[in-house]
């Protein structure tokens, strides 16, 4: 039986991390406030995107190994969503953390 091994977005797919970073660069969010994780499998990648203050929003998708290599608009897409997801979320964290 083979296990399945969750490593991180820029060692599992670098040209999907470098397109995330570019991304989320664009909404004046930084790498380290999200944690992006892969999971291979037979057709491609379960992409993982963790963020909040205590990583517990998630948003995830699946990818094939050809828009691995070569994103296509359908990444772009989930990367934008995801990056609006999280600025709102880092956004909120910062109006909760203001009122304590």
């Amino acid at each position: 039986m083979k296990l399945l091994e969750e490593r991180l977005l820029r060692y599992a797919a670098p040209v999907l991390y470098d397109r995330m970073i570019e991304t989320f660069s664009s909404y004046h969010i930084h790498p380290y406030d999200v944690s992006a994780t892969a999971l291979k499998n037979e057709n491609g990648y379960d992409v993982s995107l963790r963020f909040s203050t205590d990583f517990s929003q998630t948003f995830t998708h699946y990818f094939r190994f050809k828009q691995v290599k070569e994103p296509d608009e359908e990444v772009t897409r989930f990367f934008e969503e995801a990056a609006e997801k999280c600025k709102s979320s880092l956004i909120a964290d910062y109006y909760k953390m203001m009122k304590l």
